[in-house]
Order: structure tokens, then sequence, then C-alpha cells
């Protein structure tokens, strides 16, 4: 496996990030998702877990235990992708995993000299039809790395007020970040979609954040809405995707959609 991980020249590689500052609006749940949907279609996909709490790492049943982990390949200059990198227990889907050592990372990474580029570095030339990153609610020096790797963001999203509420300053950050950093190296980041997870809007209350991020983000908002589905909190406990847990499922079949929906989307954004 190792050496087919770099390209001697770089290839053309979609590189997503998937962000949202608030927690519990279905970032993991989604990354996982997404890059198994995409390997079930025959992609080669890298699952990128830049998460202190690992759940991307523990959701696909992959172990850090005596093993390095994402923390090293941002800290340790001689540490590289091939020195960390986990098959996972689907074909073509490998796994750069994490776990609570890069809370610590985190700390040691704003101490480095061009800290808001290490793993645009670090991942530079693979040779990976998909790179997927799970990123973690704080915008901090970990998120600016993704979205300084990252040519697209998918914002997923529940129908709460405070989904709303932070989603403009979440915007305002990405664009000074593509402003003042993404510059100096000719990078920005495009929001390529905004995905409604746990959808149920049932409520007034819900039908009112429903419009309004639809007013906000217009044809930005993806067509596919994953349900509220309790088979999504099962497979996450026996650390299989829900097209393995429950391939008939309302969630399985919602996230198959979006696979096919993000796949045409990009398509259209290269052409």
């Amino acid at each position: 496996m190792q050496r087919s991980l770099y390209n001697k020249r770089s290839q053309a590689m979609f590189k997503i990030a998937i962000c949202n500052q608030k927690g519990g609006c279905g970032k993991t749940t989604s990354s996982i998702n997404l890059a198994a949907g995409l390997a079930y279609e025959g992609k080669k996909v890298l699952l990128v877990d830049l998460d202190p709490q690992g759940n991307s790492t523990i959701g696909l049943g992959v172990t850090t235990e005596n093993r390095q982990t994402i923390a090293e390949l941002l800290c340790q200059d001689e540490c590289e992708v091939k020195d960390i990198v986990q098959d996972t227990y689907i074909e073509g889907l490998h796994i750069l995993p994490s776990d609570i050592s890069l809370s610590v990372a985190d700390i040691k990474l704003a101490q480095i000299q061009a800290k808001e580029f290490v793993l645009r570095s670090k991942l530079a030339d693979l040779r990976y039809d998909y790179l997927i990153i799970d990123t973690s609610p704080t915008f901090g020096t970990l998120l600016t790395n993704a979205v300084l790797t990252a040519d697209h963001i998918i914002l997923p999203v529940g129908l709460d007020y405070f989904n709303l509420a932070g989603m403009q300053n979440f915007m305002d950050t990405i664009n000074r970040t593509n402003k003042k950093v993404g510059q100096l190296v000719n990078h920005r980041a495009e929001i390529l979609g905004v995905l409604f997870t746990f959808f149920k809007m049932t409520t007034k209350h819900s039908k009112r954040i429903f419009d309004a991020i639809s007013e906000l983000f217009g044809d930005k908002v993806f067509n596919t809405r994953i349900p509220e589905n309790v088979k999504i909190k099962e497979s996450q406990e026996a650390a299989k995707s829900i097209f393995d847990y429950a391939p008939g499922s309302p969630s399985a079949l919602a996230y198959a959609e979006f696979t096919k929906e993000l796949q045409g989307r990009l398509s259209y954004v290269r052409n």
C-alpha cells in the first residue's frame, strides 16, 4: 500500500473538509458515511481524523494503541503519511487516525513556523480520488489547517437556532482565513454545500430555521437531507458505516443519495 500513496506528479484529487463550529451537527457521521459511500463506489478515499475526540477513528473500528497518529504527523518533521495511515475494514478507504494526543499536538502546532500550512504540506502529492477531513468544532490551528488544505467545504447543519446563529460568524472566519492566509499560497476554500442532518421538520421552529438557512445559502443547499434515525447512533456503536449496519434504513439511502449528489456537484465545479 505504501508504494501507491504518492504520485511523482500531483494528480487531481477532490479535497473536502466537513466543518461547523457547532458540535453535534453530524460532522463525523457525515465524514464516515461519505467516505464509505465513495469507497463503495470504487473510489480511493483517505479520511483524515482532525478531531482530538477521534470519533471517525473509533467509528470505523480503528485502534491507535501503540500506533502513531495524526498528532505525530503534524508535529514531527520526520513523520510521513505512510507512517500513520491505516486500512479500514472497507476496501479502498484508508484513515489517518486521531486520539486525545491531538489536543497536545494542537498546542505544539501553534508554536511551529508556518503552522497553518503543516497539514497541507504533509498531504501534498497523495494518490487518492478523495480526501475527506473530519474537523473539530473549535476554530483554532487545526481547523485553519483543514481549511487551507481543502478546496471544498461541506457544512452539516441541524434544524436548531444555534446552528443558524453561528453560521454567519463561521462564514466570516472562513473568508478571513482565505483572504489573510490562503492568499499566501494562492489558495481559497469554497463552500461546496450545506447538508441538513438529523432532519425532522415537524415544528414551526424547525420550519423557520430551515427557511432561514435555505435563504442564506440558496443553491448551495444540497437537495439530499439526512433524516433523524436511531440506526445512525447504533451504527456508531457497532463501529460500522450505515451502509454496512443498516443498508436499507432511511439514513443509508439518504447518504447514498448524498454521495451521488456530491459527485455530480464536484463534476460540475471541475468542468
